[in-house]
């Protein structure tokens, strides 16, 4: 899970023209979900991808779990928008992303029938707080709650995890997979590395050393900003 900042996207107007309980989300006209979609990949995506030709969903990451999607995306209602529940935000733009269409995690998950309740409340939602403070992700591509949260934030990170079920077999072998092909990388830069470790080095020379290490980490994780899993590699280099 990523930050969005939701306040940098233009809100679709025509939304306006939307409101419960005059109409309901089987009424929401193919016009103004195409405006949302672009909207929502304009926020979830890199910069410019939704100029892209045929760009698409393609190259956006789910708000959740940060996998790609693509034409199985769907755009996902952070409170539900279920007559029981909060059917007044169904329109809501705040209330709106993007989500892969896997029904093991993320969106579908959170909503099925089958799925425990929970309390919208006690969830992070990525567009008014950065998740990277709440989550920690082992190189073997499971999520935790990180360490250090108060009660409180320990508790919301534990049932967002819960909640959208982000500890998937399928999301920890992809961000494995995703983890373990750039620690492949690095551990082939410090080969590279090995004859100019050899032998006494000044404490000038390793800081050279140290810094051209440093800077291809730094490269590393800004070339993965908008990639699948980046919050993992982030960690991977923590």
């Amino acid at each position: 899970m990523h930050f969005l900042d939701r306040a940098s996207i233009e809100k679709p107007e025509c939304l306006g023209n939307y409101v419960y309980p005059e109409r309901n989300w089987d009424s929401f006209g193919s016009s103004c979900k195409k405006k949302l979609r672009a909207a929502l990949v304009e926020l979830q995506g890199e910069p410019g991808v939704s100029n892209a030709p045929g760009a698409e969903e393609f190259g956006v990451r789910c708000a959740y779990c940060e996998s790609f999607i693509h034409h199985d995306g769907h755009i996902e209602h952070f409170r539900r928008k279920n007559p029981n529940h909060f059917p007044e935000l169904t329109f809501s733009w705040e209330n709106l992303f993007l989500a892969c269409g896997a029904t093991t995690h993320c969106g579908h998950f959170k909503d099925a029938p089958r799925s425990e309740i929970y309390d919208p409340n006690d969830l992070v939602k990525p567009d008014v707080e950065d998740p990277r403070p709440f989550f920690f992700f082992s190189v073997q591509g499971s999520i935790h709650a990180r360490d250090g949260l108060s009660a409180s934030d320990r508790h919301k990170a534990v049932e967002t995890i819960r909640v959208f079920n982000l500890d998937d077999p399928n999301l920890v072998a992809k961000r494995r997979k995703a983890m373990a092909s750039l620690r492949e990388k690095y551990d082939e830069l410090l080969s590279e590395f090995d004859d100019l470790l050899v032998g006494d080095k000044s404490e000038s020379e390793m800081r050279d050393i140290e810094a051209l290490i440093s800077e291809w980490i730094q490269g590393e994780i800004q070339a993965s900003k908008y990639q699948p899993f980046s919050s993992a590699v982030q960690d991977l280099f923590a």
